[in-house]
């Protein structure tokens, strides 16, 4: 029985044997049209991937601004959510400011900001690195005029490519943030970015200044018609809030985020990785 079963071991590996031989032979005989179609491959994916634009990414390193130390609001907090007043101090503030980045609104508001923004999210199809210049599809977009050949897009319909370029990164533990833009032109990829960091900062700004407003507004109008000293002197203390909020607005030169690592133009290519494409194509080309 031991006999037969070695028999049997040894004639399973001569007959893998003649199997890896007939295998390296058939690949041998076929080693013409082997290189041929890897050649093919080879070629097609280096074709492929200087085909593709060069994409550049700007960035740059944000953190939230500590609240300054104001009046003393303790016990307050009741009073002031029933009277609709916002007395969060603005180092909270950083998760707000991301959402409005990643807010639709705030598109459309960089949109009527610089109208230079819509045609080179959605109409840019090339750059020229000797004049520094963005190149438009010129069956959508007339750059010399400034005037759109098909239907204009809206804020709405571009969203999802506006979110594809802009990342954002928040780091709670360290209050500070990372914000990215990638696109084909380095000077844009660079501008635009300045752009979001400074109105995203701007807007909160002037939402707080308005509600600080409508606040005092408030106040000062109910102020006058109570009688009850403690009464008074709560809503005294809210109006020092308000008129400290509006002194932080109107004094700091940033409001929610301090710029640690400014942006700047990149030098170097964020992708495509053409040796990667390259080495894909290669190895698709051979299996």
């Amino acid at each position: 029985m031991k006999r037969l079963d070695q028999n049997n071991s040894d004639n399973s590996y001569q007959d893998d044997t003649i199997d890896m031989k007939d295998l390296f032979s058939l690949l041998w005989k076929g080693r013409n049209l082997i290189i041929l179609i890897t050649s093919l491959f080879a070629l097609g994916s280096i074709y492929y991937a200087w085909s593709l634009n060069d994409y550049y990414k700007s960035s740059t390193s944000l953190s939230i601004v500590q609240a300054a130390s104001g009046p003393s609001i303790s016990g307050l907090g009741g009073l002031a959510s029933i009277a609709g007043i916002n007395i969060s101090p603005v180092g909270l503030k950083g998760p707000m400011y991301i959402n409005t980045i990643r807010s639709r609104s705030f598109l459309k508001h960089l949109l009527s900001v610089d109208e230079n923004v819509l045609p080179s999210l959605v109409a840019a199809e090339s750059y020229d690195k000797e004049s520094k210049k963005l190149k438009f599809n010129s069956d959508v977009y007339d750059a010399a005029n400034k005037k759109w050949l098909s239907t204009k897009p809206t804020h709405i319909q571009i969203f999802g490519t506006y979110m594809g370029a802009v990342n954002v990164d928040f780091h709670e533990v360290r209050q500070t943030m990372d914000v990215s833009v990638e696109h084909i032109s380095p000077i844009f990829a660079y501008e635009f970015l300045d752009l979001i960091i400074r109105e995203a900062d701007s807007l909160l700004r002037q939402r707080d200044m308005q509600r600080s407003s409508e606040a005092l507004e408030y106040l000062t109008s109910e102020l006058s018609k109570i009688s009850l000293l403690n009464i008074k002197s709560s809503i005294n203390q809210l109006i020092l809030t308000q008129l400290h909020t509006q002194m932080m607005a109107r004094v700091s030169s940033n409001y929610v985020v301090n710029v640690m690592d400014p942006p700047f133009i990149p030098i170097s290519t964020s992708k495509p990785s053409r040796s990667l494409i390259r080495l894909m194509g290669i190895t698709l080309g051979l299996v």
